[in-house]
């Protein structure tokens, strides 16, 4: 782990797991249910690892990426939970739920894929060997069933959109680019299209759910004005379809002033303004918004004077040279933020640490590092670190915070020589051993729930369901019992 240097905080946290790399030869870099051009089952290896997407619950991810194959074999989806996937979509193989001869070609960025609360999951694709005309598709994939069905395709025709006078209203069809895919309890999706074919260009992008229009660039009004485009890449919402966000920008003259992020038909963020009431931090761009299943949004983006700013449901929580611990700030550089629905949240970028091999930081709640640039990874999952392997830098964005502090991660890896190692996705558990309250801290409020986990585990897990009863288990044996009692005093004390 991170080293201890002046007052620069180490990293606190449970060792790093991996669970795919991109390292040639090496087990964790093997592409689990990788097919050739026949369908058959194939050796395969990660070229990279490129997004990464967690359900709503944190009990599955879809990562995206590429494979040593070829070309026309080589994109993929991989739908995992834990620490063990299998492929999900490739390219080169059949499109399950398309017609004859069209197979997967590739897969739409930056979020691979979306669930519903039921966990069905949802993601956008390109096709190819079908029809040139309907080769963008989104589809639904049955939790239950394992059925992959093509709910929405290029060429169908776009509902509920108004084209510019004179051109006649009620002609539009999808066009070849739909992003922001997220899927809706009610088994609609809802996504954002562009361009619409038949339509003026000032009147797309349109977000939509399902096939019919939610939001339409040159019509749809927001506060006083209309809106003018939507980012086809940070739009999304919830699963019940309560809430939803998007960020673009209005056809107010003023370009200073234009750009916006809503959330449910109010301008949250407007570019020009304070990014959080009485804040002296000015909105100068917003470079990426996420939202959980509760209504929870998180953005984060930087000032005129390129400082970084972080703001949970219009709350600045940190902002460039903010304390983190120690004598550590945030330097001016975000690189990732996010949460989870019990308040927690996860912040990825720069400090002042005046070591530049160590100055990037994960940090939970805005003062516990739990992971830094320069910390070891368990590469072959024996619980030591030592297999030469260190976190060189965070991929952007590729972040995940479940309700349980499980975190999902993509990162570039190295070796203690600097030699890149390639990208990696990982895990990273900021569970605490003793911590039975889940607080991050074991102290003196630990007493009454160890107790609890000790003589009434059912009881345990109903007043603490996003904690885990075996984090009373503190001498490692593999159970609760009076055996950690004494343990559990030492930790107390220490």
């Amino acid at each position: 782990m991170a080293m201890m240097v002046g007052a620069w905080a180490a990293a606190t946290a449970g060792p790093i797991e991996v669970i795919y790399t991109e390292i040639p030869g090496h087990p964790t870099a093997v592409v689990p249910g990788a097919r050739d051009a026949g369908g058959q089952p194939v050796f395969a290896e990660f070229l990279a690892l490129q997004d990464l997407a967690v359900s709503h619950d944190g009990s599955q991810w879809v990562v995206k990426g590429t494979c040593n194959l070829g070309s026309s074999l080589d994109a993929l989806l991989v739908l995992g939970s834990g620490k063990a996937g299998t492929v999900l979509a490739q390219d080169g193989q059949p499109l399950q739920g398309g017609l004859p001869g069209e197979l997967y070609d590739f897969f739409d960025s930056p979020v691979p894929a979306a669930w519903d609360e039921a966990g069905n999951l949802a993601f956008s694709c390109r096709a190819r060997g079908g029809s040139s005309s309907v080769y963008e598709k989104v589809i639904v994939v049955d939790a239950a069933t394992q059925t992959h069905t093509v709910v929405i395709q290029m060429g169908q025709p776009a509902l509920g959109l108004i084209d510019r006078p004179p051109n006649p209203s009620g002609d539009e069809l999808f066009g070849n680019s739909i992003n922001s895919v997220y899927l809706l309890n009610d088994g609609r999706v809802a996504f954002v299209n562009t361009p619409i074919q038949n339509c003026h260009s000032t009147r797309y992008p349109a977000f939509f759910r399902g096939n019919t229009a939610f939001k339409q660039s040159g019509v749809s009004a927001i506060r006083t004005e209309i809106w003018d485009n939507f980012d086809y890449d940070d739009c999304g919402g919830t699963p019940d379809g309560l809430h939803w966000f998007a960020k673009g920008d209005t056809e107010n003259p003023s370009t200073a002033i234009d750009d916006i992020l809503a959330v449910d038909d109010q301008i949250v963020l407007q570019e020009g303004s304070p990014v959080a009431p009485g804040s002296t931090v000015t909105m100068a761009a917003i470079f990426f918004t996420r939202m959980l299943s509760d209504g929870t949004w998180f953005c984060r983006g930087d000032d005129p004077l390129d400082n970084d700013w972080a703001v949970r449901n219009g709350e600045l929580l940190a902002k460039t040279g903010d304390l983190i611990a120690g004598d550590e700030h945030w330097g001016d550089s975000f690189g990732a933020f996010t949460g989870n629905r019990v308040g927690d949240w996860l912040l990825a970028g720069n400090t002042d640490n005046p070591d530049t091999t160590q100055d990037y930081v994960l940090v939970l709640n805005g003062n516990r590092i739990v992971a830094r640039e320069n910390d070891a990874v368990d590469l072959d999952g024996d619980g030591d670190l030592d297999d030469d392997a260190y976190i060189a830098s965070f991929q952007p964005n590729d972040l995940y915070l479940t309700d349980d502090r499980t975190v999902y991660f993509l990162a570039t890896l190295r070796n203690s020589e600097g030699t890149a190692l390639g990208d990696a996705f990982l895990r990273l558990s900021l569970r605490v051993i003793g911590d039975l309250n889940c607080d991050g801290h074991v102290n003196v409020f630990d007493i009454d729930p160890f107790v609890q986990a000790l003589v009434d585990p059912a009881g345990y897990a109903a007043a603490y369901p996003h904690c885990d009863y075996m984090l009373a288990d503190v001498n490692h044996d593999g159970a609760v019992n009076v055996f950690d009692i004494d343990p559990f005093v030492a930790c107390l004390v220490e």
